[in-house]
């Protein structure tokens, strides 16, 4: 109830931050998502040189590949949609699979010298399909991680989670803070020493990765409407008719007008 598309907002201090100098608001605009994507990779506990997973490319996979490969790990992925694939081939993923086409399971294996990843990361959403949780188990080595981003069945199987004694994790939006009234409405921070990454900071790093060339969210931006047409944009998502990822909604008026406005109000 706070990112409301509107010329005023009034926002409590603990989900504000700064844009840094050579980030453009277009490209600010995915702190959200990116903090999102960012949560999970850090429930995943990446190491360097780890084989992770990510199943799903849409926007937050195409992130969470960025982020995994940032952090020094290989990289498969898997979308039924080969032009997400494509993509994220080209932002840095090592391995892409188009799900439809292969038995993922046999291609980890092959990969992994068959061990399986060292971490899978769902980042799909199908709400009531347990099977991506189920193949995410599938092709995780023993002891490895599962971390649930996306909207997903929860239908846990016993095998192969017993057998291989996995960790299975949920991740919650943007990061600690996160459904906490004291923090998100009143602005109580946690302790910086015991919870160093809560949902503002977990934005503070996605804009200074932003900033630094780490992250490329501008070839994620697929598509453009002004907002005015934003009835547009939600047909498309409905349509399925036509490839996106990334959707952004733009406002006519420029800087000369809101700092007017700017002005008038300072007045009062």
């Amino acid at each position: 109830g706070k990112a409301n598309h509107a010329e005023i907002v009034l926002v409590p201090k603990n989900l504000v931050v700064k844009v840094p100098e050579g980030v453009s608001l277009q490209d600010a605009a995915s702190v959200a998502l990116g903090a999102i994507a960012m949560q999970g990779v850090r429930r995943a506990d990446p190491k360097f040189g780890e084989i992770v997973a990510v199943i799903g490319l849409g926007l937050l996979g195409q992130l969470t590949v960025q982020l995994l490969k940032i952090s020094g790990c290989r990289v498969i992925g898997c979308d039924l949609k080969k032009d997400r694939v494509a993509l994220a081939q080209e932002l840095g993923l090592d391995w892409g699979f188009v799900s439809s086409e292969v038995d993922l399971q046999k291609e980890v294996l092959h990969l992994t010298e068959g061990h399986g990843v060292d971490a899978a990361i769902i980042t799909a959403a199908a709400p009531g399909d347990d099977t991506i949780v189920q193949l995410a188990t599938e092709i995780t080595r023993k002891k490895g991680r599962v971390v649930i981003v996306g909207d997903v069945g929860l239908g846990l199987k016993r095998s192969p989670l017993y057998e291989k004694e996995l960790d299975v994790l949920i991740s919650t939006s943007y990061g600690p803070g996160r459904y906490d009234e004291a923090f998100e409405e009143r602005g109580v921070d946690y302790p910086y020493a015991y919870v160093r990454w809560t949902e503002k900071r977990n934005f503070e790093a996605i804009l200074s990765a932003i900033e630094s060339g780490q992250i490329d969210v501008e070839p994620l931006i697929t598509h453009r409407f002004q907002f005015d047409e934003a009835e547009k944009a939600y047909e498309l998502i409905g349509g399925n008719e036509e490839a996106y990822i990334g959707i952004i909604l733009e406002y006519r008026k420029d800087d000369s007008e809101l700092k007017a406005q700017s002005s008038k109000l300072k007045a009062f």
